[in-house]
């Protein structure tokens, strides 16, 4: 049972600040400046020339399947949060990774005309658990994450609720249920295995009954190998993504970033 989450405060604090501890994050991406429009929704910009930006490596609380907008205020809580930082103001964007993505937005971050830390709007948010970081791609990674560690310790905006809660990677019933959602979830892997080209990281003697990573040939050739993720029996982990429901539930890695050490271990 999904419980309703409390109203959100949308009080915005300056897009330009750099998350507490963290350096600045400075992108290589050449700067255009822009004027917002609007917002579309949690984490994407209508600017006045026409172009949409979904905000990079970010996501916003969206409504879940089967419920009425107002019984889910956390999607308008970012909503309004965006547009309370952004609607009529000119920033400067700097595009990340591959773009249009395929609705035809821009992807990038949106900050502050000579800000020192380019990921503005996307940072700040995340810092007060009105989105969370998707590590779908590498551009201001260190940045993201310190920035979601504080909300999530915190207990902030989406944080609070039990919907987005931490998963525990060895529950494969409940992650079974969150099929086709993007999750985090944590635990101590069980074992590391390669079969049939691919590599598995499973979090359950059984893999059947637990959160198993799956890594393709390809993909793990680009990161660098088994030996460069540092993924080994007995690592507590933290990983992130869409959960596949196959035999078991499982999440195909793409980037390094999905995959988080929490012991201490080299690749934290």
């Amino acid at each position: 049972m999904i419980r309703p989450p409390g109203l959100l405060a949308t009080a915005i604090c300056a897009i330009s600040a750099p998350a507490h501890g963290q350096a600045p994050c400075s992108l290589a991406a050449p700067a255009e400046t822009v004027r917002v429009e609007r917002a579309v929704d949690g984490d994407t910009a209508l600017l006045a020339d026409g172009r949409e930006v979904r905000l990079a490596a970010v996501a916003a609380p969206k409504t879940p399947l089967g419920m009425k907008p107002e019984a889910w205020p956390l999607a308008a809580g970012a909503r309004a949060a965006l547009a309370a930082a952004l609607s009529g103001r000119t920033v400067e964007l700097r595009l990340s990774g591959r773009t249009p993505d395929r609705y035809g937005r821009l992807r990038g971050f949106l900050s502050e005309p000579g800000a020192a830390d380019h990921t503005g709007v996307a940072a700040d948010l995340t810092a007060r658990g009105l989105l969370r970081w998707t590590a779908d791609n590498s551009d201001c990674a260190a940045t993201l994450r310190a920035a979601e560690d504080r909300a999530r310790a915190a207990r902030l905006g989406l944080w609070a609720e039990p919907y987005y809660e931490v998963r525990d990677a060895a529950d494969g019933e409940a992650l079974m249920k969150a099929e086709g959602r993007f999750v985090v979830a944590e635990g101590r892997v069980a074992s590391v295995r390669t079969a049939a080209g691919r590599l598995y990281v499973n979090f359950g003697k059984r893999w059947r009954n637990a959160l198993s990573l799956t890594v393709s040939e390809a993909t793990l050739r680009r990161l660098g190998g088994v030996h460069a993720l540092d993924l080994r029996t007995g690592a507590r982990v933290r990983a992130r993504g869409v959960v596949e429901a196959r035999r078991g539930p499982i999440i195909e890695v793409l980037n390094r970033e999905q995959i988080e050490r929490l012991d201490g271990a080299p690749g934290r």
